[in-house]
């Protein structure tokens, strides 16, 4: 891979769950080097930024990928709203770029290789990702609850929006058709 596809090396993408929060750290939108849950029970949003804060420290990434909780049709509770504007905080005091795009966009870009919903998004990622197969959660029924593995999966459509926005600017081919 050329070193200079990607102008920023280390990527994390980060989505808020309801027990805690899935996690993806990308070396390029090729390689991804971490990935999944972290469990927060009780003050869900101090311990989330905990983790998170503990990730940061580890990895040294050069951009957070976020969920835009402010575009039209954003349905987050405000919990989860004031815990991603907090992870935008935190990153912002350590001077790490922050990126947040809508489900909206991650629909768009991921549209382009007939993934619409957020299930056929996860087995795009994982037939892109291989390495993530194995974590990829079942289809959900309408009365199932939502399996905390597919927030890694949202993390990671965040993540490869960026990445795609990214290529797309600089005329490189999408990793993601």
């Amino acid at each position: 891979m050329n070193k200079d596809r990607n102008k920023y090396k280390r990527v994390l993408g980060i989505d808020p769950a309801t027990r805690g929060f899935g996690f993806i750290l990308f070396e390029g939108s090729e390689y991804p080097i971490d990935w999944g849950t972290k469990e927060a029970r009780e003050k869900k949003n101090v311990r989330c930024l905990k983790k998170i804060s503990e990730l940061i420290e580890f990895y040294h990434p050069d951009v957070i990928v976020l969920e835009d909780c402010a575009a039209k049709g954003a349905r987050r509770c405000l919990r989860v709203q004031r815990l991603i504007e907090e992870i935008g905080k935190l990153a912002s005091k350590q001077k790490i770029k922050v990126r947040r795009f809508s489900r909206t966009k991650v629909k768009v870009v991921f549209s382009e290789s007939s993934a619409t919903t957020k299930h056929q998004i996860a087995i795009r990622i994982a037939v892109l990702l291989p390495e993530l197969e194995r974590s990829l959660p079942p289809f959900r029924k309408p009365w199932m609850p939502e399996d905390e593995r597919m927030s890694i999966f949202d993390a990671a459509s965040f993540a490869l929006t960026f990445y795609y926005g990214s290529d797309k600017r600089r005329g490189l081919v999408t990793p993601l058709l």
